[in-house]
This record gives C-alpha cells, structure tokens and sequence, in this order.
C-alpha cells in the first residue's frame, strides 16, 4: 500500500475524535512497551522488571584519549548487510564526560564520567552477559524500574507484575529471546534504584492528567498523523509474511525483524512522550534517575551508568548536556538482537 493510500486508510479509523488501529500500528505498541517501560513492583512484592541473540561489542570511536564531542548520539539502530537485509537490532553506550572547566569548578581532579547505556528489555543471553560484565567497571549503575525504594531487588524467574509486565515476559517465546529481569544481576553491590515508587508515578499521572488510556491514545494519535503526512508506520506484511511467521521454521526471526524495525523508529515515541509537554512515562521518572545521579555525584563517585530504556535516552540526552555540562563522546554498541535468516550466517 502506497503512503498516501495508508494515510487515507487512517483518517478512515477516525471516528468521532477516536482512534482505532491497522494492524501494522500493533507492533508499534509493542515496541513502545518494550523500549519506554521498565517495569513495575508493588510494595509488597518481589521486584519484577523487563528487559537477540546477541551481544558482540563494537566501539564507533576509539583511541587512548577522550573522545572528541559530538552533537548527534543514537541510542538504537538496525545493521543490514550489503543487500539491505536486517543482521542485527544494537543499542548503544554513549559515553558523557564533564569538561575540564566543570571538573575544575568542582574541585574534581578527574572529570565525572556518565554512561547511557539504552536497554530493550527482551534480549539474547550473550546481550545481557555482555552487559553485567560491563556493569562490573562502573562505581554505580542506576537502574529503572517503579517501585519503592525498599523493595526487594529484581529476582530472576520471577512471574512479571502488571499488564505490560505480562507481556514483555509473554513475547519471550514469541521472539526466541530472554527477559531482562531473568538475566541482568540486579544484586550486584553497585546496583542503585533510580525511578519513582508506583504512589509518586500515579502521583505524576494524576498531576498531568494522564491514565493508561491517555498514554495510548497520544501513542496512537501520532502514529496516524505521521501516516497522514506521509511517513510509513513500519513494514508492510504480506500473505506470505503471515504465513512465515505461522508456520516457518524461521517464524521467530521474522517476527523479529518486524518488531526491529518499530524498535528503531523512535521518532514517534519522543513525539508522543517527549518534547516540551512531556509525561510522566518518560520525562518525569527520568527526573527521579537524575536526582539520584546528583545523589551519587555527591557520594564522590566519578564513574556512573545510567541503565534505562532506549526510548528514555534523547531526553536524558539532552538534560546531561544542559544541567550537568556532559559533553557525549565515545558510542559503542552491542548486539541486542540476532536478525539473521538460517540462511545469511
């Protein structure tokens, strides 16, 4: 279907101010939850949060010294081959360090460093082995996920809180791949809790106006107005595409490919949740990650990794830049997903 016929086939879901989806907008909301969402535990409950194949570690500058300062950062890409086909979904390191004026108006000898290291909360073992090796070298790694601040660390096995939980953890099986919760050591000494407890974000929700409902309406809003000013919403899937992803051997693969490519659009999840409104999805819980940056600063710490959905990374972004004079440097990306048919390895 050609975009301006897509974009006739959305006004067409209009009614009366609603919004009603195709099906090629559903693995947009997948991804949505599987880039922005973190988790959710209760009071009382073990926590429980989400999260290829896998986990090669590339750097996209090197060199002994600090890397030279840039102005664009990715946090999410999709590799493909010389023929254009998908091989990988990766999610970046951006490495952030203070400049030597800021380290000297601190009184630090050795200027803060700060790492976004973006996250999906479904990976590949190796992914998130990679990761916890990483996470070794760190003086503190602040993590995501709603609860309070005396619950009980993530436990891996554990049954997913919440709907969205639910589902991360259900798409498991789909995808071939593994839950965050169940792979990353959340008991790790340097590990630090960095996110609003579930009574601060309904807090934050009723403060702004907002409900689950509302959240997927601004979801959904945007991704068909984005069709009608003629951007694709993602892949278009064919017969035979639906019948590969039924009954072929490579079903998993091909379920990831499409669900990669939803993944790397984040235009439409920052349009939604970010820019000068904000939400409480993004804005307001990457607020409560960064009070406790300011936290561990003042604990003397120099180097520090914020750990987070990638769809939470343009924001913190740009406040690192803004209210900690971080310059970005260094990116390196890791393998988070393999996308390679039987046949391409």
């Amino acid at each position: 279907m050609s975009h301006p016929a897509q974009a006739r086939a959305h006004a067409r879901r209009r009614v009366r101010g609603k919004f009603f989806p195709g099906p090629h907008l559903l693995p947009r909301l997948v991804a949505a939850a599987l880039v922005a969402w973190g988790g959710w535990v209760s009071a009382t409950s073990s926590a429980d949060e989400p999260g290829g194949t896998g986990g090669a570690f590339r750097a996209e500058a090197g060199g002994d010294g600090p890397a030279a300062a840039t102005d664009e950062v990715a946090f999410l890409r999709l590799s493909r081959d010389s023929r254009g086909r998908p091989q990988s979904l990766d999610t970046s390191i951006v490495h952030y360090r203070e400049t030597a004026a800021s380290a000297r108006a601190a009184g630090r000898r050795i200027p803060l460093e700060v790492d976004l290291v973006g996250a999906v909360h479904l990976g590949g073992k190796t992914y998130y082995d990679t990761l916890d090796r990483l996470f070794e070298d760190y003086d503190s790694v602040l993590y995501e996920l709603v609860a309070p601040d005396n619950a009980r660390v993530p436990k891996p096995g554990r049954k997913a809180g919440g709907a969205i939980g639910s589902a991360q953890h259900g798409m498991t099986k789909m995808l071939g791949l593994e839950f965050q919760l169940d792979q990353v050591d959340y008991t790790a000494p340097n590990f630090v809790h960095a996110d609003m407890s579930p009574q601060e974000f309904d807090a934050a929700m009723a403060k702004r106006g907002e409900s689950w409902w509302t959240m997927f309406t601004r979801l959904m809003r945007e991704g068909v107005e984005r069709a009608e000013r003629g951007k694709p919403a993602g892949p278009e899937v064919g017969v035979g595409d639906l019948w590969g992803l039924l009954f072929g051997k490579d079903r998993e693969v091909r379920l990831r490919r499409i669900m990669a490519e939803q993944f790397t659009d984040m235009e439409v999840l920052t349009a939604a949740f970010g820019g000068e409104e904000g939400s409480t999805l993004i804005t307001d819980r990457n607020g409560a990650a960064l009070e406790v940056l300011s936290e561990e600063i003042e604990k003397g710490h120099k180097r520090i990794a914020i750990f987070y959905g990638a769809a939470h990374m343009d924001d913190f972004d740009q406040r690192l830049r803004k209210d900690f004079d971080l310059e970005p440097g260094e990116v390196e990306w890791l393998e988070a997903w393999d996308l390679r048919m039987p046949g391409e390895k």
